[in-house]
């Protein structure tokens, strides 16, 4: 046994009697008397050798070290209660761990991953959403997804897909430019705008040959997810990954009047570290979806 760790069944209690600042509640909550939360306070206090509770009347309240230490105990009691929930529906599975940006999961990799996981029952592929690009030297993930050119020191990376982009819109908003479609009609409606990736409509603009300056109606959003739902609503104009956007406007829910595509090598990458890229879970994961993004079967 670890010297320097207390008993667990009082660092439960006080924890519960931390949370509820009540050895009544603590005691509903563990399913025991009142008479064992108190005895499990005593031992544990007598361990540390100094008081976690003020007691004054009937009133509970936490001493300073003692609201410390409940915050650290709550804290690890749950990360103790998410590896067992963890564990207990993976089972002997492992467990692939991806972290990458919730737009590209949502409207492009989720959709994939049914057909992997029923191909390898045996690898349980968790995703974990992210605003940055992932930083295996401080995150607990397997692989990642990153936009940019590549390739990256240390990483191991696949390119899965490049910039395709166009402009986009509601059926009801489209109806009011020409057909075929001029630059100009369409420039003049507000455009949406990605404050992540800013220079995605000039680059667009100045491929067209075209000038634009800021409009009155233009928005600006940090989400790409809201910028796209904005577009369906008929809100503005968006440019749109093509890959994002198929089933919506294969079904209609937006549509794409503009012939002009804004291609280019920066895009989105399937990374991992370099030491790491043969170990079986990872390389099977970037021989299936790499395949798949190249629209051939899996490959593992």
């Amino acid at each position: 046994m670890n010297p320097q760790l207390p008993p667990l069944n009082p660092l439960r209690v006080f924890e519960s009697v931390a949370r509820h600042l009540s050895f009544t509640e603590a005691a509903r909550e563990l399913h025991i008397t009142q008479g064992a939360v108190s005895h499990q306070i005593k031992a544990l206090e007598a361990w540390l050798g100094f008081a976690l509770l003020d007691r004054a009347g009937r009133r509970l309240s936490l001493t300073r070290g003692g609201e410390t230490y409940a915050a650290s105990l709550t804290q690890a009691f749950g990360q103790i209660t998410s590896a067992t929930r963890e564990l207990v529906t993976t089972g002997a599975k492992q467990v692939l761990t991806i972290r990458g940006h919730t737009t590209l999961f949502v409207r492009w990799l989720i959709p994939l991953v049914p057909a992997f996981q029923a191909a390898h029952p045996d690898i349980n592929v968790r995703l974990s959403s992210a605003v940055e690009g992932v930083d295996f030297t401080r995150e607990n993930a397997d692989m990642g997804i990153v936009y940019g050119d590549g390739p990256w020191e240390g990483l191991r990376n696949d390119l899965l897909f490049s910039d395709a982009l166009t402009p986009v819109l509601a059926p009801e908003l489209a109806r009011r430019l020409p057909s075929p479609c001029t630059t100009e009609a369409l420039l003049a409606l507000p455009l949406l705008h990605s404050n992540r990736r800013p220079q995605h409509w000039p680059d667009w603009i100045r491929l067209a040959g075209a000038h634009r300056g800021v409009a009155a109606g233009d928005m600006y959003y940090e989400d790409l997810s809201i910028i796209y739902q904005c577009a369906t609503e008929g809100l503005g104009v968006a440019l749109g990954q093509l890959r994002y956007l198929e089933k919506d406007l294969a079904q209609g829910r937006l549509v794409a009047p503009h012939p002009l595509v804004l291609r280019r090598p920066r895009g989105y990458h399937l990374v991992c570290p370099a030491a790491r890229a043969d170990e079986p879970k990872i390389a099977c994961f970037r021989a299936w979806l790499t395949a798949r993004a190249r629209g051939t079967g899996a490959a593992c």
